[in-house]
């Protein structure tokens, strides 16, 4: 088949019991009697045939008509606020529940690791999950064995294995969960936000293993309220809000769709040039200075939102002044990741701003090379002044996007380590190696 997962029209419906509703008065008990003949009239309706007891309930839709198709091989993100019912479709993908109306078609092996403590039992050891969860997922013992040692290496829980998983941490399970899940060769494989239990190196060591098994033609379905994993692991993306797809498509938009930016209009996963480029359409400023624009621009000068990690950026604003300031007028970008992480914020030194008559400024600033990590990055506008107290003469929140692409084919500055380097910026600094012995 040419795909992995397909949905159809899938929904999914609980129901919110009342029943358990105290009533303290004789015009609550009126009003809940009515309620419940409401409830009762909406189920039949929508749930002919069955029993009288959901009567007392409220249907809730935690998915309504969602359909998608992941093809094999590929990486696709689930992202959304919570409640929005991303828990719940991958609860419907690996089985653990069913949906209500519509179909799921799968073709392949799946492995889960949707929650701490799910597929293992809390009496039996680590070493006896393993081979639960490799049984579970149809694996012949022998198969199983081969993997033991990889898993339990890759866990670093060797010292507890034949412990009970009942007398784990929540670090110490998502740990063995993430390497049986990881390891036992699923042909797709789903991980929920669980992940976020494990710490900060534990977290970026699985994401390097979910890149190794994407490249082996796996397929991965992440949820991730991290965005920066999220682009750093899937090129696409589905958006869900209130139960329904509201942007399936490259990552990047759906992440500006949940973000509330601006949508790109290309197919694929780059920023377009336009992004790099900020002519407000209303005014921005006070009687004193005003923004005509900005952008982004690349060592050969040319606008551009994409920029390779061994390449200076240059961000430039242009503003005009209206009346002499009795202040230094002081231009400032500021520097954030798409998690609204605030990298920093960068002014001139002293010794190159005037006390600026009226005119018309440009101001660059270049950020070095090997300074930001990869990753997409976001730019806010502001000119301010200070005396006693600041003022803010105009503020552009996240006018300017660009991108900064590592290069992982480049050997000159990564000493043949060849997988995502974590952080939020990469700082070539000077190094001296000696022997002293």
């Amino acid at each position: 088949m040419s795909y992995a997962v397909k949905a159809e029209s899938v929904s999914k419906t609980y129901h919110i019991s009342h029943k358990g509703r105290k009533v303290t008065s004789f015009r609550e008990a009126v009003e809940q009697r009515l309620r419940r003949l409401q409830a009762r009239l909406r189920l039949r309706a929508l749930l002919p045939g069955e029993k009288e007891d959901l009567a007392g309930t409220e249907p809730y839709k935690a998915l309504d008509d969602v359909s998608f198709e992941i093809a094999h091989g590929q990486n696709l993100a689930v992202i959304g606020q919570n409640g929005a019912g991303k828990s719940t479709l991958l609860k419907i993908l690996s089985r653990i529940t069913e949906p209500s109306t519509g179909r799921i078609t799968i073709h392949g092996r799946i492995s889960s690791l949707l929650e701490v403590g799910t597929g293992f039992h809390p009496e039996l050891t680590g070493r006896e999950n393993i081979f639960l969860n490799g049984t579970i997922l149809g694996m012949p013992r022998g198969e199983i064995k081969k993997k033991f040692d990889e898993i339990v290496d890759f866990s670093e829980i060797e010292k507890f294995i034949d412990t009970p998983v009942k007398y784990y941490s929540s670090g110490m399970y998502v740990r063995l969960a993430f390497a049986v899940a990881a390891h036992l060769d699923p042909e797709i494989l789903i991980l929920d936000e669980v992940l976020a239990v494990g710490d900060l190196r534990f977290q970026q060591k699985c994401l390097q293993k979910m890149q190794y098994v994407q490249k082996e033609g796996r397929t991965i379905i992440f949820v991730s309220h991290n965005m920066q994993s999220v682009v750093q692991l899937c090129p696409q993306a589905i958006l869900l809000e209130k139960g329904r797809i509201r942007c399936f498509g490259p990552t990047a938009n759906a992440i500006k769709e949940y973000m509330g930016l601006p949508l790109l209009t290309e197919t694929d996963n780059k920023l377009p040039d336009v992004m790099a480029v900020f002519q407000p359409d209303k005014q921005f400023g006070d009687a004193c200075a005003e923004l005509v624009e900005a952008c982004v621009r690349d060592t050969a000068g040319n606008i551009s939102a994409t920029h390779a990690i061994d390449k200076p950026i240059y961000l430039e604003m242009r503003y005009r002044v209206f009346a002499p300031a009795d202040r230094y007028l002081v231009p400032n970008f500021h520097i954030y990741n798409m998690e609204n992480i605030l990298i920093g914020v960068v002014n001139p030194a002293n010794d190159i701003i005037e006390s600026y008559g009226p005119g018309l400024y440009t101001a660059t600033c270049q950020i070095p090379s090997h300074l930001l990590n990869d990753g997409v990055f976001r730019v806010m506008l502001a000119l301010s002044s200070f005396q006693d107290y600041v003022i803010i003469h105009f503020s552009a929140p996240y006018a300017l996007t660009f991108e900064v692409k590592d290069d992982l084919t480049d050997l000159s500055y990564r000493n043949g380590y060849m997988q995502s380097i974590p952080g939020l910026v990469r700082p070539q600094l000077q190094w001296t190696v000696e022997r002293t012995t």
